[in-house]
């Protein structure tokens, strides 16, 4: 089976990558991060690449035959909304959808005639928006109404489509954001909203933030079978924290579900809840 890995140099497209090559499939990884790549088997072939940009994707996946396409391509930044700039918004949105959307319209065409497979990975946050990830919350929300589309439009057509959501994942992702927010303070100005405004002690409480709702080994193997089975499901949630919240979102009033959601925030009880 020739498999595409988008993210392929990040905690779970890495994990997915080493999992499918050690099982002998063909594996392809790309990612704009080289070094990160240079990191994986030698038996996987891959290509550095900006997957925002098609005409780039277009060019790589010409001619190639694919059974299926893994998607584990994302990235934030940390902001309260009001705070969030015009192209730090822009930035998440490409980088969390458009990364996604370059390779499945060039590769769906060879997915379809192969009776193939999509599998997007997510993040729960698309489900459960979480304050101070409006951008990456509407991104990732607009990834799974994507997904839900494609599905609907493609499996008449003999491929199928996968969807992973799982909670918060130890692979550094987070740790970077939480090092950005850091690294903002430490230069901002005294005027700085990100040291005298109405979000500031969010901010400072974001530091060190390093939320872990499942293991990475968990995560990878959803993936993979999410990949490899012969009947897949449509979504696969994965923690306690990615099945348990949208479920209490039908059944709390709106503003009790916000203030739980408030508590899985730096310093809340939510994890101690839901995650033990």
């Amino acid at each position: 089976m020739r498999v595409l890995v988008t993210g392929a140099a990040g905690g779970i497209g890495g994990g997915v990558v080493r999992t499918l090559a050690a099982a002998g499939h063909d594996v392809i990884g790309v990612d704009r991060d080289a070094d990160g790549l240079a990191a994986l088997p030698e038996a996987a072939e891959t290509h550095a690449l900006d997957l925002r940009d098609g005409e780039a994707v277009e060019t790589l996946l010409a001619d190639r035959a694919l059974d299926r396409v893994v998607s584990c391509v994302g990235g934030y930044e940390i902001a309260a909304i009001e705070d969030t700039s015009v192209d730090s918004f822009r930035r998440q949105l490409d980088t969390n959808l458009t990364a996604v959307h370059t390779v499945v319209r060039t590769a769906l065409p060879s997915i379809r005639e192969r009776g193939g497979r999509i599998v997007v990975v997510g993040s729960m946050v698309g489900s459960t928006a979480l304050p101070y990830h409006g951008a990456y919350s509407a991104a990732k929300a607009g990834l799974r109404g994507y997904a839900d589309a494609l599905r609907r439009e493609v499996e008449p057509h003999g491929a199928t489509v996968a969807f992973v959501e799982p909670g918060p994942v130890p692979t550094g992702f987070n740790e970077r954001a939480a090092a950005g927010i850091a690294e903002r303070n430490a230069e901002a100005d005294a005027d700085d909203p990100y040291v005298d405004g109405p979000y500031a002690d969010a901010y400072r409480a974001f530091e060190g933030y390093a939320p872990a709702a499942s293991d990475l080994e968990t995560v990878v193997e959803r993936v993979v079978v999410a990949a490899t089975t012969d009947r897949p499901r449509a979504v696969y949630r994965v923690s306690r924290r990615a099945r348990w919240l949208p479920r209490l979102a039908a059944v709390l009033p709106d503003r009790l579900y916000d203030r739980l959601v408030r508590a899985g925030l730096p310093g809340g009880i939510l994890g101690r809840l839901i995650d033990r």
